[in-house]
């Protein structure tokens, strides 16, 4: 009978032993799907603090661009600029010239006082070409 005791024994000992090596197997598992996820999502927050570093370059990019053009724009000549250009306003002894294309639509300028007025009238519409041609090959040539 002490053999058959032994053997429960033995049994008993493999049925612990297999217990706790399936216990150490679960937990192990577990513990590596959790170390799994945390490295996924320190992974997921490296990336989304690269795309906000980047966001930020553009933007102080954007910003520098901004402060440039402000600057421009509260100069004397993009104030004097745009007060010609959109309210029409002009130096004294200055003129203001307004074209007529071929197509109806008008553009300004302001002229100097310094330039002499063209006393020529106005010559007929010409396409592209005919300009060209009179550029490089004039009727009347001017002495």
């Amino acid at each position: 009978m002490k053999s058959g005791s032994r053997e429960k024994h033995r049994g008993g000992k493999l049925a612990r032993w297999s217990v706790l090596l399936a216990a150490n197997g679960a937990l192990l598992f577990v513990v590596g799907i959790s170390t799994v996820r945390e490295t996924y999502r320190e992974w997921q927050v490296d990336q989304d603090i690269n795309k906000i570093q980047t966001q930020i370059g553009t933007l102080e990019g954007k910003k520098l661009e901004f402060v440039d053009l402000i600057q421009r724009m509260e100069s004397n000549d993009a104030l004097d600029r745009e007060a010609r250009t959109r309210l029409g306003l002009r130096k004294p002894g200055e003129r203001v010239i307004i074209l007529r294309g071929a197509d109806g639509e008008s553009a300004s300028w302001q002229e100097s006082a310094f330039q002499a007025p063209s006393d020529q009238p106005a010559s007929p519409p010409q396409s592209n070409p005919e300009r060209w041609l009179q550029y490089f090959f004039p009727l009347n040539p001017k002495t």
